[in-house]
């Protein structure tokens, strides 16, 4: 089941790959993203392994020379880690006939593998010797990752070692800021609040109140001369169908991100989000909604806050059992 941690870290891919791609393997040059999906059979015995899908898979080059950069985010501990990722780094290997990195970025403390991978025959005959790359990011000072002078590394900084800090938080959101990275600041904010999950009321009322400021900073933006001309710039130089096409598809899938992170924190209000999502016609407003997925308390708060955009919107709510089991 994909998880808020998944969706946040995939998202953070698609916004700063050759960040990310920097942070893993320095001097690769990110080129595009290619399929991590790979269906190796629809036949019942093989159920289990009908489909694999690799977190992100990154085509590259280094000192000129091609290769895959496969990412693996990962929140907690699974003992069969090694063999996921020998198993994508094959059959990426076996499609696009490169050779591939393997990484796994380890988002919170949790026990983690031993790279490489290796097993042997009774008689101690070596069978596979596999090497991949770990990250933890808790192991990380907040001051290393800005000193890497990448935009990307940003919205990680709640998730270092000390990025339990009032002050980090206000770091990240100045820098980005700065830069006008709104979209890796939202990021940054909803891995805050999965990194304060367990943080005091206080804490976590803090954090709320650094995202309504982004919100109500962002809807002045919106009003500026100077926001209008930049968007009015950028449909002009940019190709009308491409950009149309282009957001269509990120709005599909935003809705679809949407809807697997309520399912994975409030799976009852998994109807009422796929009411919601197809009257959502703004990736701002639905990167919002994921943040407040996981910034909400309990599943009556998200659920007031589904049905206020739904009601904007004209739409009505799905006849199902409320948060309590009750009929509504």
């Amino acid at each position: 089941m994909t998880s808020s941690w998944d969706l946040s870290m995939k998202r953070l891919f698609a916004l700063a790959a050759q960040d990310l791609i920097t942070f893993v393997l320095p001097g690769a040059c990110h080129v595009q993203q290619a399929s991590g999906e790979f269906v190796l059979s629809i036949e019942p015995p093989l159920t289990e392994l009908g489909a694999l899908y690799a977190d992100a898979l990154s085509t590259c080059t280094l000192a000129g020379k091609p290769l895959l950069i496969h990412l693996e985010f990962q929140s907690r501990a699974d003992t069969s880690m090694p063999q996921r990722l020998l198993m994508y780094n094959i059959l990426a290997d076996r499609r696009f006939g490169y050779p591939v990195l393997s990484c796994v970025i380890y988002l919170r403390r949790c026990g983690v593998p031993v790279t490489p991978y290796q097993r042997f025959l009774p008689d101690d005959s070596p069978v596979h010797e596999f090497y991949f790359r770990i990250i933890k990011l808790w192991e990380f000072p907040a001051q290393e990752l800005l000193a890497r002078q990448l935009p990307g590394l940003l919205p990680l900084l709640p998730l270092s070692r000390d990025g339990r800090s009032r002050q980090v938080i206000r770091t990240m959101i100045e820098r980005l800021q700065q830069t006008r990275q709104y979209e890796l600041l939202e990021v940054g904010l909803l891995l805050a609040s999965l990194a304060w999950a367990d943080a005091s009321a206080s804490e976590r009322q803090w954090l709320q109140e650094q995202f309504t400021m982004l919100t109500e900073f962002l809807q002045e933006l919106k009003q500026t001369d100077a926001a209008r001309a930049l968007i009015e710039e950028g449909l002009q130089q940019g190709r009308q169908e491409g950009l149309q096409q282009g957001l269509q598809q990120g709005l599909q899938q935003g809705r679809e991100d949407l809807i697997a992170g309520v399912r994975s924190r409030f799976p009852q209000l998994e109807p009422l989000a796929r009411t919601v999502a197809p009257h959502l016609h703004s990736l701002r407003t639905i990167h919002q909604l994921l943040l407040a997925v996981g910034l909400a308390s309990d599943a009556e708060q998200l659920r007031a806050l589904l049905l206020a955009h739904l009601s904007d919107s004209g739409g009505q709510p799905p006849t199902a059992p409320t948060a309590n089991g009750s009929q509504p």
